[in-house]
């Protein structure tokens, strides 16, 4: 595929905002980056010398147990990395994947989710706020008030 220069900044774009890819095998939520920078200033961003590389190749790795697929991971391939900094040029991308099947005997089908509680893409913990539910209890509670009193 070749990428023509709106579609090359797209990429470059979503790169260096940190853009990353949610993808679901089985309700099993895999996550990867759509690519990465390399000598980029983290206060000034991209600069001289900084160079923006996509990933077109992504590896699958697939668990199964009984015939039931029991994890599912997405990794990609620095090797095959393209360089996309310049983004004025057409530049020629070969999208791929690849696949490994591989026997998970110890993580039977009940427990295929455990593994994603340790994510760093997913909060660590969900924290109820209670001083919005309290602030919102005293709103209701006033406009109640105000409306039995009209």
């Amino acid at each position: 595929t070749v990428l023509g220069p709106d579609e090359l900044t797209k990429f470059k774009d979503a790169i260096h905002n940190s853009y990353f890819f949610e993808m679901f095998v089985e309700d099993l939520p895999m996550w990867g980056y759509v690519g990465d920078v390399s000598d980029e200033d983290v206060l000034l961003g991209e600069v001289e010398g900084s160079k923006t590389y996509l990933f077109p190749h992504l590896h699958f790795k697939l668990g199964t147990n009984e015939g039931n697929i029991v994890s599912a991971t997405v990794t990609t391939d620095s090797d095959r990395r393209v360089d996309i900094t310049d983004t004025n040029k057409p530049t020629e991308v070969q999208f791929s994947y690849s696949v490994d099947w591989v026997w998970e005997k110890h993580l039977p089908w009940k427990y295929r989710m455990t593994r994603y509680h340790d994510s760093r893409f997913l909060p660590s913990s969900f924290e109820i706020h209670w001083l919005s539910i309290i602030n919102s209890f005293v709103l209701v509670l006033l406009l109640t008030a105000f409306l039995t009193i009209i």
